[in-house]
């Protein structure tokens, strides 16, 4: 399975799924022509779920699955995803094995396969069950009656199943003097208030993006 891009007749451009025959994925190819087109996501986006779908599709033909029914073993596809390398299909076995793919790429691929088989359950490629095996379904009913709206109509609510923590990744504040150094290289009073609400909220970090050089950079593109 591989990702390919697709330019129409009108200029637009989306990404689609090829399967080993370099066939088109029909279900696939119908959800990221509606997702780029109809919902007008980017081709970026459509980019990151072909990979998804990619995946996944690949992960059921490996494995002998259905991809119609293969929900039911999510959290086998799951543990596929963190221990099988890209582009090789040999699962890396043994205590201490370091993931193929972060929590936060996995989560990425999940976003993009339940998008895939909601949109297949909508247009009746897959059955109905395959819903409940991705989300969590509940209705409105048992929230606090604050939160139930005004209409007191019956509405539904979807939660996904699987999902990873992702570890929090620790900010490095920018120091008091990185800060102060930003404030003498403004060349403005508007740009000395920019610098000092963002630093009073928070939002100056010390890492590569925001560094004391970048800092001066910043103040002299706003002179």
């Amino acid at each position: 399975m591989r990702v390919f891009p697709v330019q129409m007749p009108s200029g637009g451009r989306y990404w689609t799924v090829l399967d080993e025959e370099l066939e088109v994925m029909p279900v696939a190819d119908r959800f990221l022509r509606e997702l780029r087109f109809g919902r007008d996501r980017a081709e970026s986006t459509t980019k990151a779920y072909a990979g998804g779908v990619a995946l996944f599709a690949r992960w059921c033909a490996k494995t002998g699955r259905d991809w119609r029914t293969a929900a039911a073993d999510m959290g086998l596809f799951m543990t596929w995803l963190k221990y099988t390398p890209a582009g090789d299909d040999r699962v890396v076995l043994g205590p201490g094995a370091m993931p193929a793919r972060s929590e936060g790429r996995i989560n990425r691929v999940l976003v993009a396969v339940r998008g895939f088989l909601s949109f297949a359950v909508a247009n009746k490629e897959v059955p109905q069950c395959v819903l409940g095996q991705i989300y969590e379904l509940a209705d409105a009913r048992d929230l606090p009656l604050e939160a139930q709206g005004e209409d007191g109509g019956l509405s539904h609510r979807l939660r996904a199943r699987h999902r990873l923590s992702e570890p929090d990744t620790a900010v490095d504040r920018a120091s008091d003097e990185e800060i102060v150094a930003l404030l003498l290289a403004c060349r403005s009073a508007r740009d000395r208030l920019i610098v000092l609400l963002l630093a009073r909220v928070g939002l100056f970090s010390a890492g590569p993006p925001c560094g004391g050089g970048r800092f001066l950079a910043f103040a002299q593109l706003r002179g």
